[in-house]
């Protein structure tokens, strides 16, 4: 059972410079399923990602991912990460890193370093567990970038090596505008749960400007 607890608790086992190597930076360095609090609106969804993380190994094995769908802010990023901390913890190695990031290496880098393009491009397609967050954020007008979208995930296919995916994007928004071939095969190697709850993002109090 997914246990909830205070998001402040510190998590313990993983060296800064190994989440830091794995994408996960300061923002997420504690979270873990031992951290967060989840709300009634996603436990279910939360449940279901809990026991994903407990058979990691398995599915990883498997090549089984998970697409995380739905509006901003119900903490399918949260999730994500803390799949990827489960499966690091358990001596397993991954990346997690934005779409939009992605498309921004793969850019910048091919010009200042082909070598360093290179690796970065492997490691994409090699690492044992990939985490992509917000497909869909990247800018898709530039022509080599959907074609590089589809080149990653049909290689991690062919390998039989699995992605986590969260997007604001519905089926069909996918759908029309991702290669059909491309969302077939997430959707043969992928659990799709879709997230309907509100934004748990709360605004920040000018109280404290005001000195209140």
């Amino acid at each position: 059972m997914l246990k909830q607890s205070s998001p402040t608790k510190q998590v313990v086992g993983i060296k800064d410079r190994e989440l830091e190597r794995a994408g996960i930076f300061e923002r997420f360095k504690n979270v873990s399923f031992q951290t967060i609090t989840v709300d009634s609106d996603i436990r279910e969804n939360a449940e279901m990602i809990y026991r994903y993380a407990q058979n990691i190994d398995k599915y990883v094995a498997e090549g089984k991912g998970l697409i995380l769908a739905g509006s901003y802010g119900t903490m399918k990023t949260t999730l994500a990460v803390c799949v990827l901390r489960k499966f690091i913890e358990q001596g397993g190695s991954g990346l997690f890193i934005p779409m939009c990031s992605i498309m921004d290496n793969l850019y910048s880098m091919r010009a200042r370093s082909l070598e360093e393009w290179g690796r970065f491009e492997m490691r994409l397609r090699e690492t044992k567990l990939l985490v992509i967050d917000d497909l869909g954020g990247e800018d898709v007008s530039a022509p080599w970038v959907l074609p590089k979208v589809n080149s990653i995930i049909t290689e991690r296919y062919n390998r039989k090596k699995p992605v986590i995916i969260t997007t604001n994007m519905t089926k069909d928004e996918l759908f029309d505008t991702y290669s059909g071939r491309i969302i077939d095969r997430l959707k043969s190697t992928n659990f799709y749960i879709v997230f309907n709850a509100k934004s748990k993002r709360k605004g920040l109090s000018l109280n404290e400007l005001k000195g209140e």
